[in-house]
């Protein structure tokens, strides 16, 4: 298991979140570049909306990714006897669980339009005239990742369940 968590903290730290730094600072400038156009030269770039939205879009996934396999989400700390429920090493299996279902859905509905987009050779109307399955592609692969991260943590909140479960019954 340990080659795996290895490879996994690769592609999400270093790769993934990698990828999320460079997109951010990519949109950081283009919109720069449209705000100085717009207020000095009274244009536009005309692809900074669709382009930082892909941008957006890619780096949130990236970066959640990373963020789900650190444990860094933000999380809710309940008061009382509900504490002790959540931590529970079922309960914990349970919520990855539906991250890994959650996650997967998302996965299906961004696949079936980037293959429709792939199919029809779909292109943006804006002046750039992206094909639209370029970026639609990214976006499929950074919550691939995403979906990777989550059944990893699945599994791995399944082995801790079954080894408890082994440990309080001795």
């Amino acid at each position: 298991m340990n080659q795996y968590d290895k490879f996994l903290r690769f592609i999400t730290d270093t790769v993934a979140g990698g990828i999320a730094a460079v997109l951010v600072g990519l949109m950081f400038v283009i919109i720069n570049v449209e705000i100085v156009c717009r207020y000095i030269f009274n244009t536009s770039t005309l692809f900074a909306d669709e382009y930082c939205g892909y941008f957006f879009a890619i780096a949130v996934y990236a970066g959640l990714s990373a963020g789900l396999r650190q444990e860094k989400l933000i999380k809710i700390d309940l008061p009382g006897r509900w504490s002790v429920f959540v931590k529970k090493p079922f309960v914990r299996m349970l919520i990855s669980l539906a991250a890994v279902i959650l996650n997967s859905i998302l996965l299906y509905s961004v696949w079936l339009t980037f293959s429709t987009s792939l199919l029809f050779k779909s292109r943006s109307i804006q002046a750039s005239r992206t094909l639209l399955a370029y970026p639609q592609g990214a976006v499929v692969l950074a919550i691939g990742i995403l979906c990777l991260v989550s059944l990893w943590m699945f599994l791995q909140s399944a082995w801790r369940c079954l080894h408890t479960d082994k440990g309080s019954q001795a």
